[in-house]
């Protein structure tokens, strides 16, 4: 029985034990099926993780694209504003620049009216003091001189003969 006793507390018996119970579940539990099920899983899933992979990259490459893009158009854009602006102030400083030889145009239309105005309103008040002037010597010159008074009328009366026979 020592045998038997140093048997069973050997490590070789135990390891043998263990080994005939491993190979009886692996076969009972088809275990080569579970690892193959389990490795084309996995395989499948390194595969699918590769697809992924790549397909992020195409992705990524894209987005670094569409950004290098990006900022070509953000300079456009912003070129093109600031010539727009440019022009918009350019094309305010032109119209301002007209608007003002407008005003000017129109002042000095205006000072030259007003002008015209004064000196028509002169002209006539010259001409109603010339013409009260001369009627005053008329009259002082008929009161002084009271022949004068036919002789005016007859020229007169002349004068009137001549208009109608020009006409």
């Amino acid at each position: 029985m020592e045998i038997w006793t140093l048997i069973v507390k050997s490590n070789a018996f135990n390891f043998l034990i263990l080994l005939g119970l491993i190979i009886f579940a692996i076969k009972f539990f088809k275990v080569g099926n579970l690892i193959e099920k389990a490795c084309s899983k996995i395989k499948e899933n390194v595969e699918n993780s590769d697809l992924e992979k790549e397909n992020s990259q195409k992705k990524l490459k894209e987005a670094n694209e569409t950004v290098k893009n990006i900022t070509n158009e953000i300079k456009e854009i912003f070129d093109n504003a600031q010539k727009s602006a440019e022009l918009m102030g350019e094309k305010i400083l032109t119209d301002a620049n007209t608007q003002i030889k407008n005003i000017e145009q129109n002042a000095q239309k205006a000072v030259e009216f007003e002008s015209k105005k004064i000196a028509l309103s002169l002209t006539q008040k010259t001409a109603l003091a010339s013409l009260e002037v001369a009627k005053n010597h008329i009259k002082n010159t008929l009161k002084e001189k009271p022949q004068y008074h036919k002789d005016f009328i007859q020229k007169s009366i002349d004068e009137l003969d001549r208009l109608k026979t020009n006409e």
